[in-house]
């Protein structure tokens, strides 16, 4: 019977312990939310602009596109 106790208490310490760490690892993620401001709108008006606009070097050749031989 010491022997089920004994691991019946462990499963249960374990539960517990799981449990204590989830609740601990929600309410940090919930204040690091509020610290980042995530009301604040994800992209301001000068990164969409650059993001439209593709960034072309001028010392990359012409395109080839080339056909499978069989």
């Amino acid at each position: 019977m010491g022997l089920l106790s004994t691991l019946l208490v462990i499963v249960l310490i374990f539960y517990a312990f799981s449990m204590v760490v989830k609740l601990i690892f929600r309410h940090k993620i919930k204040k690091l939310e509020r610290q980042m401001g995530t009301d604040e709108p994800d992209e301001t008006p000068k990164d969409s602009e650059k993001a439209r606009q593709p960034h072309v070097d001028p010392n990359i050749g012409e395109y080839t596109d080339f056909e499978e031989i069989e």
